[in-house]
């Protein structure tokens, strides 16, 4: 089972070029899984997510198994989420190029914070994400209560 997990901070180059972390990297080649080709699209509150290829399938195989077309949440879902999404290639250097309309949807500037997230992996313009922990310090409260529920 791949589990990403961590916080690390890169820049981004003109060419929307960054470097996913070896670390992430290497969880897949222990499994034995595809570490080169990813999939890239859109996350919530300004984040992009980036999936192994292998795991955006079977996340495609489920969904089209649970989602209908004609039903307009499942149709806005499938419009903001799934058609956005690109396949990109990490090369020799451990490098990719985030498309321009992600860079645009995450607000990214110059650097960037890429964060574990169980099955796939968040990146972040690093002042969102900051902002972003800065301002759910309310919700602190609930999710100490949810980790309770999940006996965390």
């Amino acid at each position: 089972m791949i589990n990403f997990f961590g916080e690390y901070r890169f820049s981004i180059d003109d060419k929307g070029r960054t470097a996913l972390p070896a670390s992430f990297r290497d969880i897949l080649e222990r499994e034995n899984e595809d570490s080169e080709h990813w999939v890239i699209t859109k996350g919530m509150e300004q984040s992009i997510l980036l999936y192994p290829i292998k795991i955006w399938q079977q996340l495609l195989e489920y969904l089209s198994q649970k989602l209908s077309y004609k039903n307009e949440v499942d149709r806005t879902f499938l419009r903001y989420f799934i058609f956005p999404a690109k396949e990109v290639t990490i090369d020799k250097q451990g490098r990719f190029i985030i498309p321009k309309n992600l860079i645009e949807h995450g607000k990214i500037a110059k650097d960037v914070v890429f964060l574990g997230a169980l099955n796939k992996i968040e990146i972040w313009s690093e002042d969102y994400w900051e902002g972003y922990i800065s301002n759910s310090s309310d919700q602190l409260s609930q999710l100490i209560s949810r980790l309770d529920d999940l006996n965390l």
